[in-house]
């Protein structure tokens, strides 16, 4: 019913599902459409596809915000959108590149169409919602950018966003697992990309300073030999202290979400000493190459056991509610980077908020054990668009960037298997990306704190990989000219 809000409770998802399946296909004609003109200039001009892409952008409009809350005009505009289907899915939905034969009969009709069903929900909505908030959801799309994990693979993302920055596309919400969750914090946390700053920062970050290899007590994390100490590294960006909390998820100028894994009570495979073991107790025991080997290659089987076996796991994700969003931005990211047997991440300091939120996200979700985002989504599309379904960011007229420096290299075969593995998480995510960006090159998975020159090589790898994707992209997220 137009002007009736989203019903909530048991029913919501199901609710978004079939709004997914009805905006999806005309996302993708749209895709296909921008993609298309791009190969070939000759196909259609300017206005043409202007007409065509508000078309289908008015066609997929089932929510309009304004004033705080979410209008509902999808019901008075089945007609139309039925129409648009009908019209374009042959043309822009089959195997083959449309042409300019198939394309130009529907221009004119659809902009006549199209002005019909807008002025009808104007005229509807006319005293409660103004023209141009109906007008600014048909013809702006905002940026949403998936960071994956994958360790140091993932700072390839900096020469991304830096790219994007450079032509005016910042994202205005991150979804992040794993090493992609901290790059996600530390771009969140400015409303603009600096990429003197993100450099600088990590200038002042070292190994020794982020890990040691000490025993500690564990209580929400999966023990390991490695101690991440995040808040030591970067909890002055966050505006926290050793014992303190600093900026909340909430707080950060750009909406971010990060995924975070649990392990069901009562289903840890095997014993928390085993994990702790995994890798030894100290340093001096990967001095020696062949141990090296022989420790990784264990703890990739250990690994591996909670990727084959989705029943142990639990998927959550910080931020997706007013609950997690007051979760302490650095804790967050520090939980959807301990990898089991490699990572260990704790809240051990006396910090009665945290301690409250985490005690009652672990009995919500009945897990004993938080682990890496990255085992169990490890590129949160899903996350993301439900996220902007639900009007997190005030409008659902978006594009979903997702990033994925771990996607399986034949030229990193010792990292294959584990690429493999991650990449399960990461297929059920593929339906909700707009566009999914895989790198050629990117640093090494174990360069976690890399120097000066390897983060700097890495934005060079993540621009350089990004040039060829940019026309699509800055096609995409440019304002439609008026044509209506």
């Amino acid at each position: 019913m137009l002007g009736a809000r989203a019903p909530r409770g048991p029913g919501f998802p199901v609710l978004l599902k079939e709004r997914f399946q009805i905006t999806r296909p005309l996302e993708e004609l749209e895709l296909s459409l921008v993609r298309a003109s791009l190969a070939n200039p000759a196909l259609i001009g300017e206005h043409e596809e202007a007409v065509l892409r508000t078309a289908l952008s008015l066609a997929r409009l089932y929510k309009i915000q304004h004033g705080g809350l979410d209008v509902g005009v999808g019901a008075l505009l089945t007609p139309f959108r039925d129409e648009v289907e009908r019209r374009l899915t042959p043309v822009l939905g089959g195997p083959q590149p449309p042409t300019r034969d198939q394309l130009i009969p529907h221009v004119r009709d659809l902009r006549e169409h199209a002005a019909r069903a807008r002025d009808a929900v104007v005229a509807r909505l006319r005293g409660r919602v103004p023209p141009e908030a109906m007008d600014r959801e048909l013809r702006h799309k905002e940026l949403v950018m998936v960071t994956g994990g994958g360790g140091g693979t993932a700072f390839v993302y900096l020469g991304v966003m830096s790219l994007l920055a450079e032509h005016g596309l910042e994202p205005k919400l991150l979804a992040g697992a794993s090493m992609g969750a901290i790059l996600a914090i530390m771009r969140s946390r400015m409303a603009r990309f600096d990429p003197t700053e993100m450099i600088n920062i990590v200038r002042g970050l070292s190994f020794r300073k982020l890990f040691r290899f000490i025993s500690t007590e564990s209580r929400y994390g999966l023990p390991a030999a490695l101690r991440l100490f995040l808040r030591a590294g970067l909890g002055r960006f966050f505006g926290a202290g050793p014992e303190g909390s600093g900026l909340r998820l909430k707080d950060l100028p750009v909406p971010t979400l990060i995924a975070v894994g649990g392990i069901r009570r009562g289903m840890l495979p095997r014993p928390l000493e085993y994990y702790e073991r995994l890798l030894g107790t100290s340093p001096l025991g990967l001095l020696n190459p062949a141990g090296v080997t022989r420790r990784l290659q264990a703890t990739m089987g250990a690994m591996a056991e909670l990727f084959t076996r989705p029943e142990i796991t639990v998927r959550m994700h910080l931020g997706a509610d007013d609950a997690t969003g007051e979760f302490d931005a650095l804790d967050a990211a520090g939980f959807s980077s301990a990898l089991p047997g490699v990572i260990h991440y704790d809240v051990l300091r006396e910090d009665p908020r945290m301690h409250s939120l985490l005690d009652g996200l672990m009995a919500q979700h009945g897990v004993a054990r938080l682990i890496d985002g990255g085992l169990v989504d490890n590129l949160p599309a899903k996350a993301a668009w439900k996220a902007v379904a639900q009007g997190r960011i005030g409008t659902r007229n978006t594009l979903i960037l997702a990033l994925d420096g771990f996607a399986p290299k034949l030229t990193t075969p010792f990292w294959l298997p584990l690429q493999r593995l991650a990449a399960m998480t990461v297929s059920p995510n593929l339906p909700y990306a707009h566009h999914v960006k895989r790198f050629p090159r990117t640093l090494s998975p174990l360069d976690v704190v890399p120097s000066v020159e390897l983060a700097s090589k890495a934005l060079h790898f993540g621009r350089k990989a990004l040039a060829e994707d940019l026309p699509f992209l800055r096609r995409m997220l440019a304002p439609i000219p008026h044509v209506l």
